[in-house]
């Protein structure tokens, strides 16, 4: 997935929604990875009011970690750029830096200041799966895979062990060791059933692997929460299995929940409307 655009680079690093590949159907990105603030010495709090250009370094990292949870990744990387030019030492500081940096494309500082940080904080987790998230966004899967895995055997919250457990299933289907991965995300699954993700990328992976009903069985287990994702994909299934009554029954499903989409930018749905195209092709080919 080698893609340098700003708006992919969020997707992948920040959110666990899936998207639709037009070659293949849908694809999930990584799961989301959060923004870590400073721990406060015991003798000096944060400050309740925010003034950066006043600030001290450990205000600094808060503050950085506050503008990146809000999506002002510009502003979060000039202050957590003053954060780690006046405190270098701090694993968080450094850690945060690496996220901004990532948001805006800047990659290799990104894995840089990853690396730094699991330097300064051995047991830090959180920094193993931003890690493995820049590396999976660059395609470079196997320094990924290890990443996840030295975050899922470092997790401390079951946020941290659900995504590196999700982010690893992930990296061994585009490496195609399937049963791996299998394994991993249902584990991932286990772990939180009420996050059906890991249904869906079960769904996914079965269907690359030519096991068309054990996907659809996967699909039916996957929420409302990727509906727009799963109309796509089932009607892809359908049409694999030549079920032209069942395939057409999930083309308009598929074209009335993209019409009821309302969030969605005009890339992605000139890119679904497209695909639709593409289905319905292959639909009238199959009657």
């Amino acid at each position: 997935m080698k893609n340098t655009g700003k708006n992919n680079i969020r997707t992948i690093l920040l959110t666990s929604v899936a998207c639709i590949s037009l070659a293949t159907g849908p694809m999930l990105y990584a799961q989301e990875i959060l923004p870590v603030p400073a721990r406060p010495r015991a003798d000096k709090a944060a400050p309740a009011t925010v003034d950066p250009g006043s600030l001290g370094s450990l205000a600094l990292v808060n503050e950085g970690a506050r503008l990146l949870a809000a999506g002002n990744t510009g502003e979060a990387e000039a202050i957590l750029g003053r954060a780690v030019v006046e405190n270098p030492q701090s694993p968080e500081a450094m850690y945060n830096f690496g996220l901004a940096l990532g948001f805006n494309s800047k990659f290799a500082e990104a894995i840089n200041a990853q690396l730094k940080a699991i330097e300064l904080k051995a047991q830090f987790p959180e920094a193993y799966l931003a890690l493995g998230n820049m590396y999976l966004a660059l395609d470079e899967n196997e320094q990924a895979l290890s990443a996840f895995e030295q975050a899922h055997t470092l997790a401390h919250n079951e946020h941290v062990r659900r995504s590196s457990l999700f982010n690893k299933g992930t990296v061994l289907s585009k490496l195609e060791r399937f049963l791996e991965a299998e394994m991993a995300l249902s584990e991932c699954l286990a772990v939180d059933p009420s996050d059906t993700a890991p249904a869906f990328a079960l769904a996914n992976l079965h269907m690359r692997q030519g096991n068309y009903e054990m996907a659809l069985g996967w699909l039916d287990s996957v929420s409302s929460d990727y509906q727009l994702e799963t109309s796509f994909l089932r009607c892809r299934l359908q049409l694999k299995l030549k079920d032209s009554e069942a395939a057409s029954k999930a083309f308009a499903e598929a074209g009335k929940v993209l019409k009821d989409s309302k969030n969605l930018d005009e890339e992605h749905r000139t890119e679904l409307t497209r695909a639709l195209e593409e289905l319905a092709k292959e639909l009238s080919e199959l009657k």
